[in-house]
Parts: C-alpha cells; structure tokens; sequence
C-alpha cells in the first residue's frame, strides 16, 4: 500500500491563502500586521514561511540540465585515459592529456599520442567561449561576489585548492559585465515583489492620482563603523508583507576621480574643470553624494521617497522610522506627494524600549556627577538588574496593549507596583480582577489577605529617593504622541536583517565600490524576499545559466532558512533558550568566581 504523503506547511499556507483571497473584504483602513486572516488556528505561519509561498519556492527550482561542473583531478583524468587504446595505431597506454593555454580557470585538453606522436583529438575547451570570456571564469566571480569575496580573496581559495586563479584584472573584467546589468536585476526584483504587494492591498483604493497608500519601515546602514565612513545604503521595506521594495546606495568616493582626476588636477586646473565635466556627463563617476556621512540617510530617504510614484505608482503614506536621524523631517519637508498629503510617522517598538534603558543609564550617570546617588547597591536603588528588569516591563506593556491609553496604565502600573510597600501600597494603575497580575489587586479581587510587598516585589524601588527622577523621564516617553504612534506594534527587525545580509555579501572589514554595493544590495534584496532559488533567476539573467547542482544547494539553503525560521517562531523554543543562555551565563559567572581574575591589564 503507497504511504500517505501529508501536504507541507508551505502547500497549507498556500491553499490558506487562496481561500483568503476568494473571501471578497472592503476594509476601510490600511491592513495592520496580519498578513492572512486567520483560517486556520492550528497552524502558524512564519515570515518566511509566507515569502516563499508566496515566491513558490518549492516548486520554482528550475534548472538547465546541459549545466553540471565539478573540480577534476587531471592525474586522475590522466590515468583512465592511459585504459583508452590509441584510435590511430591501437596502442594501449599511450595516450596522455596534453594542455593548451590556459584561460583564467579554463583549461583546454586535447589528447595526445606518444606511439603515433599524433593528436587524437582536437582541442576541448571545458566551457563555452565567447569573445574569450569563458563562462566558467564569469561563474566564478559571480559566485565571489555573492560570497562576499574579492580578487585577491579568490585567489587565495584557489592557492589553498591547487586550482589556476584569475589576474585580478580579468576579475575586474567579469565584474563590470556583471555592475552593467545591475539595473536590470533591481528591476526584476522590485518588479516581482510590487505584483506581491498590489495583491496584498489589492481591496485597497487609489487616489486621484492612480497611486496606492501603503505603510513602509525605512532605516539606514554604513559600510564603515562610526561617522567617517564613505558608503551608505538606505532601504524601504514594506510593512504588510516584509518585502524589500526599494534601496539606494549612497557614495562619497569615485576611483577614477581620486586617480586620474587628481593627476589632472596638479597638471592643469583648466585642463581638470574639462575633464571633471566630460566624466559627469559620460555617467561614469561613482560619487553621488557631497556631505556628511550622517546625512546619507537623510539623502536616501528622500531620494527613495521622491522616485515612489514613478516607479512604483506607490506612495508611502506611513514612515516606520527609530528616530535616530533627519530623515522623517527631512521627507515632510521635501513633500514628495505634494502640500495635501501627509507622512504620518510611527515608531519602532524596539527602538522606543531601548529609550526607556538609555534615558534610566543616563540619569544615573548624570546624578552620579551632581553628587546624588541612585544607582549601586542597596534595596530599592536603580540597579543595572532593576534598569534592565523596568524596560522589559516597559516593552511588554506597549506590545501587550493596543491604544495608547491602554499602554500608559500599564507602564504607569509597572513603575507604581514597584514602588508598592505594606506600609504604602501603591497599585492605583495595576488592573483588577481574580486574574490580575499583581498579587495585591488579585488578593482584593478574592476576598482574601495579599502576602507581604517584601516577598512579592521582585523589583523593589525607593519611592522617595527615585520618583522625582523617574517621573519626567516617565512623563516623555508615556505621551499620547508617542505611544499613538506605536499603536501597529511596527518594527524595524526586518530592515536590520536585510542589512545583515548585504553586510555578508560586502564585508565591512573592506572597502567596496558603489558598483559592488549595488550588485550586493539588489542580489541580497532578491534573496532575503524570495529565497535561495531567486539568484539561480539572476544568473539567467546575466545569461549565466544555473545547473542540477545550484538548483540543490539552493533547495538546501531554503530547508535550512525555513526550519531556522519556525524554531525561533515557537514561544516554547525561546523560554527554552532563554532559560539555556541564562544557565549558561550562571555558570559561566561562578566559574570566573573560583578561577579568581585571569585577565586584567597590568595586573600581572
């Protein structure tokens, strides 16, 4: 009897969303996180789970057959040609590979007959040749380049494998061939994820102007730490489906300008005005920023901003920001849509928590310097742990309600209940009922006597010494405007790991072009949207086309991309790790403690 094959995850959220988009819905306001309505609860369905559903990524491994390459021993090769009898005078054991020039990777084999002293074959070029660009030699540095791995990197792989390497100018050359259709490929993705998008909001309405409103995350990345550095890329992600829509790289930096410019430039200051006008205008120059490297991402979001409607007949009505640069303030004043429509600004619910830590460290750094002392040891002073335990409630009460005047009583509650005594309870914002969180509201509620504050406060403070002090800070970040704008519970998580994936492709360790950013930028675009198996759909683009193997290792990645995805989707799994690091930080802890002090400068 045949086994019963049970239907994936991803063939689930398939026919889950397919049911959903034959349930015909009017809303009357933009669509908040949920990406599907909920037709199925015993099943839920990870970030990524959705993206290649969507992408169809189980069934878009599509390949060329006539495509297979593998590294060959050429003594092996050797040995089973000595098997092979001379066709000419049939001797056995005769025939050995002879090697003609080689091509960068490409090693042209012919046979050759020592008996006859004749070559048996014509020369075999192991790759196809075109205008003497091999297209193994265009595979590798593709393959580099996605890897994060420059020419001389390359070259040192080839060392250490006993293989022949490429002169780093015929890698150069590959890699132009590649930046000259980075616009191609940025087209195909942002076309590809649009078609997703519109049929997300597909029951959304356009304006007048034939464009539709949607909600977008923006945020910024530098290629060096700190405020010098000379590229910079900022990214617009869209809220509802978590697509990478558009980026722009940002440059101070132009290879040619800082070579021959600058020799013009000392021989001539006529002959340099000349040349620097010619270079602007052949579109050649890869500086395409003046300022500061702060201001690139102010520069970016305006540029994204502006070429929305053109591009994408979109207009992104809802800025998701962390507030940490110009940019909001910068696009509103620019006004991209025109004096009538408004930018509405949300805050990122991880970066406002991390206000509430910042702002508390501060405050007790500054009163240390003014001779008052709310930090260090002691019952109910403002500890690290006591820091670190008061954002957490912070974050958990804006995440676990949804107006902001549901968000304010909580946090307001989480302050009060630690300020709590037997002799002065303070649980006036803490909610009622039997199923309350706080003991003493619960206690109330059933009638009964609340145990002691001593034993039931696990983050005790001193009313009297930190409420004057805490208080403004509480005041700031418990307002109405902003805890209205972090109603969508928004993020910026996946702006962040977008940037982690063009960081690996581009290492900040080096310096890279503008060139190369782009290429990183689009091919990580690709992949973080769609999977593994969409660079196979850039390769043929650059008609460099993937075979058997590129199809399997892609399938792989794609495996392990899902089960990573849906082990840190479970809530059980991460009490588990968190349980787990915390042991291990315990233990880690008391080990130093016996070993006494191992490392310390000039201590021994």
């Amino acid at each position: 009897m045949p086994r019963k094959r049970h239907p994936s995850r991803l063939q689930k959220l398939a026919t889950a969303r397919q049911r959903a988009l034959e349930i015909k819905q009017q809303p009357e306001v933009l669509p908040t996180q949920e990406t599907l309505p909920a037709l199925d609860e015993e099943y839920t369905f990870s970030r990524t789970e959705q993206k290649f559903a969507h992408f169809g990524q189980e069934t878009n491994e599509t390949h060329n057959p006539d495509v297979t390459r593998t590294i060959v021993d050429l003594q092996q090769i050797d040995l089973l040609v000595k098997q092979v009898c001379c066709p000419e005078c049939c001797n056995k054991g005769t025939l050995r590979l002879h090697q003609d020039t080689r091509m960068g990777l490409v090693v042209p084999l012919s046979l050759f007959c020592d008996a006859c002293n004749t070559s048996v074959t014509e020369t075999i070029p192991s790759s196809t040749q075109t205008d003497k660009k091999y297209t193994v030699n265009k595979s590798a540095v593709f393959a580099s380049l996605q890897v994060g791995l420059g020419p001389c990197r390359f070259n040192n792989f080839c060392q250490h494998m006993d293989m022949p390497g490429l002169h780093h100018s015929s890698f150069n050359k590959h890699a132009k061939d590649i930046y000259d259709e980075r616009d191609t490929i940025a087209d195909s993705v942002s076309t590809t994820a649009l078609e997703i998008i519109n049929e997300a909001y597909k029951n959304n309405e356009r304006d007048e102007d034939g464009c539709m409103q949607i909600a977008v995350s923006f945020d910024g990345s530098w290629l060096t730490r700190g405020h010098k550095s000379m590229i910079g890329i900022g990214c617009v992600v869209e809220v509802l489906t978590g697509l990478v829509l558009d980026s722009h790289v940002m440059s101070q930096h132009c290879q040619i300008c800082a070579t021959t410019g600058e020799n013009k430039r000392k021989e001539s200051p006529e002959a340099y005005a000349l040349w620097l006008e010619s270079h602007n205008k052949s579109g050649k120059c890869s500086k395409n920023f003046t300022g500061t490297s702060g201001m690139m991402e102010v520069e970016a979001a305006v540029v994204l901003w502006s070429r929305s409607v053109e591009k994408f007949h979109l207009k992104y009505t809802t800025f998701v920001g962390d507030g940490d640069s110009k940019a909001y303030n910068k696009v509103c004043e620019v006004q991209p849509y025109g004096p009538d429509t408004q930018i509405v600004k949300e805050e990122c619910v991880n970066h406002v928590s991390k206000r509430m830590s910042t702002a508390l460290r501060n405050l007790v750094s500054d009163s240390s310097k003014k001779g008052i002392t709310l930090g260090g040891r002691g019952q109910g002073r403002l500890t690290g742990n006591a820091i670190g335990k008061l954002t957490k409630y912070f974050d958990r009460a804006i995440r676990g309600n949804p107006t902001a005047t549901e968000m304010k009583r909580a946090i307001m509650a989480s302050l009060y209940h630690c300020y709590s005594t037997d002799e002065n309870p303070q649980h006036q914002y803490c909610p009622p009922g039997p199923d309350s969180w706080c003991f003493y509201k619960r206690a109330l509620a059933n009638h009964t006597y609340p145990f002691a504050h001593h034993d039931r406060i696990h983050t005790p403070l001193d009313m009297d010494l930190l409420h004057p002090h805490l208080s403004p800070i509480y005041e700031r970040l418990t307002s109405d405007n902003l805890l209205s704008r972090c109603e969508r519970k928004a993020t910026q998580n996946a702006n962040e790991s977008f940037h982690s994936s063009v960081w690996a492709k581009c290492s900040k360790s080096q310096f890279h072009s503008r060139q190369r950013m782009e290429v990183a930028v689009t091919s990580a675009a690709a992949e973080y949207n769609f999977g593994p198996s969409s660079v196979n759909e850039l390769r043929g683009l650059l008609q460099n086309q993937a075979g058997e193997h590129s199809a399997r290792l892609a399938e792989v990645r794609a495996k392990k991309r899902l089960d990573k995805s849906l082990e840190k989707n479970q809530q059980p799994e991460k009490r588990r790790r968190k349980i787990r690091k915390e042991a291990q930080d315990k233990a880690q802890r008391e080990e130093e403690e016996a070993e006494g002090a191992a490392y310390a400068p000039g201590m021994f």
